[in-house]
């Protein structure tokens, strides 16, 4: 994998540290930009130079969801990877329809970060094995 940059969003600390720290080390990747909160990502002036956008969705000041959509419109090129502690099916159609390429629960972020970091620089979908997009462009859950 080519080195990539990378902007993170999340509000932890410690978990974005600990995933910045694998990221450099593991991956070779430069990390361009961090915002804590939807405030701080809308101050990113760098968006157009990330490879791609590591989004917690629950971010303070602003939803990551929301800045996803706003930051495509400006930008439809921008891929972003969402990371996130939530499992139901209505809430990954909210961000499958707000345009992230991908998803990654927080609770597998470093097994799966590899796989979806090369699936959505591809230009393709990387979401859980547990979860597939059917036909109709939204998600089912695999039982």
């Amino acid at each position: 994998m080519k080195t990539l940059n990378i902007i993170l969003v999340d509000d932890n600390e410690s978990f974005r540290e600990a995933l910045k720290k694998v990221l450099v080390t593991k991956y070779n990747a430069n990390i361009i930009a961090e915002a804590s909160s939807g405030e701080e990502f809308q101050q990113i002036k760098i968006l157009r130079k990330a490879d791609v956008i590591l989004m917690d969705v629950m971010i303070p000041d602003i939803d990551g969801i929301t800045l996803t959509k706003k930051a495509l419109w400006h930008e439809p090129s921008l891929k972003f990877i969402a990371i996130t502690l939530h499992y139901d099916k209505v809430y990954l159609e909210t961000l499958l329809e707000a345009g992230f390429k991908g998803c990654i629960f927080k609770n597998n972020i470093f097994s799966e970060l590899e796989p979806a970091l090369e699936t959505v620089i591809n230009n393709r979908y990387y979401f859980p094995q547990d979860i597939s997009i059917d036909g109709r462009d939204y998600f089912s859950i695999k039982k």
